[in-house]
């Protein structure tokens, strides 16, 4: 009885080892995982993007910017002359905070009670709104003791406004980016099965002998799943504004277009893995691996991509997600135009013609 189960332990192991797809699970996948989740999921936020007006010109603004400068908890973007700039950046998403230092803030730390500036905040994420005021006012706080010695000057004073979410309500952070990932786990997990279903019942070479040509079979396949995501996304905004109250700033039928943009994009990752999976299981677990998670990890849904390694960063040039999560935010709270978010529109352009060109030439190639 040993010698018979030893015999099939052993030929199992030959089996494994020569399918690398087996083994890229075994290993690659953990390897992934542990580098992703340790380098990705940081709940130390760093290096948070911010800008500045400085109306004062002064040798003690001067002084506080550098220390924002030396701080790696900041990371400065943008010198601004005026408030449009600042207003702009912020809702372009460019900076997440702006420190507006008044005309006489030097002359006023020597004379004043109390020495004000401005902090504005981007409260569209509260996680991210909450660590700048904290951020900011434990290093005005040092500055502000450390001159208090030296120099004889009273302390700063903040006063802070946060824009686009004032209340600071996480749901209206984290169901917009939710809608993205929900979208992109029906897009690509069941377009990532189509084909490898027509695979493992036999079907496939029924339609490769008939007078339909790949790209059509392929646009078939797209269409249902294409209309199912519309009304998908469009059943979770309603829902999410009934339950949630979730604010529609913005422009609804703008936000519908560059919505079917991110289908596309998502369809072709889908098709994609469909195209190069043998079977059904397989399929399912590649779409997890490269859409889901990625979607929830890599593109901004809950942990801020700024404070990422730049590998890692450099890696959610590729996510899909990352785009359409700046997209859907910026339409519902912030009212962005196209103008604002034309960047992310083009990026999933691209990205969508790239993965379905790719899936289209595969395909071809087997049917051949």
């Amino acid at each position: 009885m040993f010698k018979r189960i030893k015999a099939i332990i052993k030929k199992e192991l030959y089996h494994i080892l020569r399918d690398p797809r087996t083994l890229a699970v075994i290993f690659a996948m953990p390897v992934m995982m542990v580098l992703l989740y340790g380098y990705a999921l940081n709940m130390d936020i760093k290096f948070i993007p911010i800008g500045f007006i400085d109306y004062d010109h002064s040798a003690e603004s001067r002084a506080l910017i550098q220390d924002f400068d030396a701080s790696e908890y900041f990371n400065i973007k943008e010198f601004a002359e005026n408030y449009t700039t600042i207003d702009y950046q912020l809702e372009l998403g460019i900076i997440k905070a702006a420190i507006i230092i008044p005309k006489g803030f030097g002359e006023n730390r020597k004379k004043q009670p109390v020495s004000q500036i401005q902090l504005l905040v981007d409260g569209s994420d509260p996680t991210y709104g909450n660590a700048v005021v904290n951020y900011a006012n434990a290093l005005v706080t040092l500055h502000s003791s450390e001159n208090q010695n030296s120099l004889k000057m009273i302390p700063i004073n903040f006063s802070d406004r946060f824009l686009y979410n004032p209340d600071l309500k996480g749901a209206h952070f984290i169901i917009p980016g939710l809608v993205a990932v929900i979208m992109m786990m029906v897009c690509a997990l069941l377009t990532s099965i189509t084909i490898s279903r027509e695979k493992e019942t036999g079907t496939m070479e029924v339609l490769l002998v008939s007078p339909v040509r790949p790209i059509e079979i392929i646009a078939a396949k797209v269409i249902p799943y294409v209309v199912l995501s519309i009304i998908d996304g469009i059943f979770i905004l309603i829902f999410a504004k009934l339950v949630f109250d979730i604010p529609l700033r913005g422009d609804l039928v703008l936000l519908l277009g560059l919505s079917i943009l991110f289908i596309y994009c998502a369809l072709s990752i889908g098709l994609l893995i469909s195209s190069m999976a043998s079977t059904q299981q397989i399929a399912m677990m590649a779409a997890l691996v490269a859409t889901i998670l990625p979607s929830i990890i890599l593109s901004g849904f809950i942990f801020p991509i700024f404070s990422m390694p730049a590998p890692i960063r450099a890696l959610t040039a590729i996510v899909p997600a990352k785009y359409y999560m700046i997209i859907i935010r910026g339409i519902l709270l912030k009212a962005s135009s196209f103008r604002v978010v034309q960047t992310q529109a083009i990026s999933l352009v691209l990205l969508g013609t790239i993965f379905l060109l790719i899936a289209t030439i595969r395909f071809k190639t087997r049917a051949q």
